[in-house]
């Protein structure tokens, strides 16, 4: 139980967030940077489609099946917390970061 228990905040607190955020810098780049060749657009559409995957089956329907003692979010909650969140922060990175490099 102890690391069903660590995987789960495992999942939670770094994992999820991260990936999230790395999806978001590499979508406001697509979008950003203007080059809209088939490769690229290819691989954020199949970026998106996984991080929606992603986020549904392990962050959604983990938390619809039972409240861990580290999150007691509701569902929808645990999902704006642990993945839209980090992925608007990543999407701003970009636009920080672009904004200082002008």
């Amino acid at each position: 139980m102890g690391s069903l228990r660590l995987s789960a905040s495992f999942l939670h607190f770094f994992l999820a967030p991260v990936l999230c955020a790395f999806s978001g810098f590499h979508t406001a780049s697509y979008l950003i940077v203007g080059l809209y060749t088939w490769p690229r657009t290819s691989r954020v559409i199949v970026l998106t489609i996984g991080m929606l995957i992603f986020s549904y089956e392990f962050i959604y329907k983990n938390q619809l099946s039972r409240p861990t003692s580290t999150w007691k979010y509701s569902s929808i909650e645990s999902v704006f917390y642990t993945c839209v969140l980090p992925y608007i922060l990543g999407a701003g990175a970009l636009l920080v970061l672009a904004d200082l490099s002008e």
